[in-house]
């Protein structure tokens, strides 16, 4: 992510998340549900982009490690955006596979920075990511199981919370303030 502090407190950003290679479902999964007979729809993510705005609400200074101060600040944020996702084909494997596409998706969090110099923070956040995904369908076409269109069932509105931690650079690295005169 990228963002740009318009005040100290109030800040406008961008943010990608790309999840394909970590969300891959196994085989041996595909078998435990088909052995219990476990039907239950799922979905997967292959990317994820929004336009944020952050508010910070708290800012402070604490003492740890003995003498050494740490600086915080705390801030919600919102945004609009798209998430990729897909049907996980569980219901009837054998006969359907599913495209990714893209739905537009909303996200508020809240999130943390702890400073260790003026330009560098470790920074945790929660975000919650709702968007409305179409699953795939429960029951099966008997006499034509390949019939796409009856594949997919009902829309649900959907939440993907997300804790993230990263860090956090602010550039310029060495800035002089200036006072008026």
């Amino acid at each position: 992510g990228i963002n740009y502090y318009i005040t100290n407190v109030l800040g406008i950003g961008a943010n990608f998340r790309y999840y394909s290679p970590f969300n891959e479902d196994s085989k041996f999964n595909g078998q435990v549900r088909r052995a219990a007979r476990v039907a239950v729809p799922l979905n997967e993510y292959q990317w994820g982009a929004s336009l944020e705005f952050n508010y910070v609400f708290a800012y402070g200074k604490f003492a740890g490690f003995g003498d050494f101060i740490f600086e915080y600040d705390a801030y919600v944020l919102g945004g609009v955006g798209a998430l990729s996702t897909r049907p996980i084909a569980v219901i009837d494997p054998d006969n359907r596979n599913f495209e990714y596409k893209p739905k537009l998706a909303f996200d508020i969090g809240l999130g943390l920075r702890i400073f260790l110099s003026k330009w560098f923070a470790l920074n945790v956040a929660i975000k919650d990511y709702g968007y409305n995904e179409q699953l795939e369908n429960l029951s099966t076409n008997e006499v034509n199981p390949s019939l796409k269109k009856d594949w997919l069932g009902k829309n649900s509105f959907t939440q993907n919370v997300e804790l993230q931690t990263g860090l956090s650079l602010f550039v310029p690295f060495s800035f002089d303030y200036r006072l008026p005169k």
